[in-house]
């Protein structure tokens, strides 16, 4: 079996939505929900729902939380190999009427705890990986040492514009990157207006040495390109309770995909599908199953 280990955030994530249309500088009645979140807890909470064997190597806080992420990874048989702080990081998100994030605060300092000498700890996890994903939470010191010291297929997530610039130096050394237009224009240097310019954005990628560009165009769909081809995909209309971690469980269709050597935006979006009709970050419905019907319902 195909061993992964994620290097990333692990956070509680809050969730703020209003009973009707936003207004900005008031006070909005409406209602909170909580879930478990972070960008690479929660590509590998979706990869062991899918029964990969999955290690997480993250920042836990020694309170409550950290522990509910705990005893949460330990439900979907999800491996954590933990760096304590004293809290565990935290994201609060703005909704809109339509579920979707106005504004965010990402309270997350304590993934600078994550630095290449407790990666270095870890050696013998990654060096039994098949396949290591981190995300842009990390320093480029700490994405610096894992560049240069796993020799196997490193995929990496963008993020956030500002945290999605740290990759430029290392564009050769990932094996796939996952990102929104922001993030893509953002690294590259070329302005996204509209479809057009996505050939041109996943063309830069491919020519500075990333193999495989993935770029998530929201309403519009995704795209997919190597050395060989490129694909996009119009996004399907689903009932959406939450956008946040749809980008997430994207990213681990691919990874699934890559694995059991399918096509990735099939399965990339299809788990995004399952996500974004779910109000938690990760959708508790996800199985292999589930995925494989979801390809199947919406022709993907």
């Amino acid at each position: 079996m195909s061993k992964v280990v994620v290097i990333g955030g692990a956070v509680v994530d809050l969730f703020a939505y209003p009973h009707q249309h936003i207004q900005m500088n008031d006070s909005n009645p409406g209602y909170f929900t909580t879930s478990l979140g972070g960008v690479g807890r929660n590509i590998a909470e979706n990869l062991a729902r899918l029964n990969i064997d999955t290690t997480l190597i993250t920042v836990l806080g020694k309170d409550a939380q950290g522990k509910n992420i705990e005893d949460h990874a330990n439900s979907v048989n999800l491996k954590i190999s933990a760096i304590l702080a004293e809290t565990t990081p935290t994201y609060i998100s703005i909704m809109d009427e339509h579920k979707d994030t106005v504004v965010a605060i990402a309270a997350m300092d304590q993934i600078l705890l994550l630095t290449k000498e407790e990666i270095e700890k870890r050696s013998a996890l990654l060096n039994q990986a098949d396949i290591i994903i981190a995300d842009t939470n990390l320093s480029e010191d700490a994405l610096n040492y894992i560049f240069h010291h796993y020799k196997k297929p490193i995929y990496v997530d963008a993020i956030s514009g500002p945290k999605a610039i740290k990759v430029k130096p290392f564009l050769p050394f990932i094996t796939g990157l996952k990102m929104n237009t922001i993030e893509a224009s953002l690294i590259s240097g070329i302005v996204y207006e509209n479809q057009k310019d996505i050939q041109k954005l996943g063309a830069y990628f491919i020519k500075h040495g990333v193999q495989e560009v993935y770029i998530t165009l929201g309403s519009e769909g995704s795209f997919y390109m190597n050395k060989d081809i490129s694909l996009y995909k119009e996004a399907i209309q689903v009932d959406i309770q939450n956008t946040t971690g749809a980008g997430d469980a994207f990213f681990a269709g691919v990874i699934y995909a890559k694995i059991h050597h399918q096509n990735p935006l099939t399965y990339a979006m299809a788990s995004a599908i399952i996500n974004l009709q779910d109000e938690k970050a990760v959708s508790s419905q996800l199985t292999v199953e589930l995925l494989e019907k979801t390809i199947k319902e919406n022709q993907l």
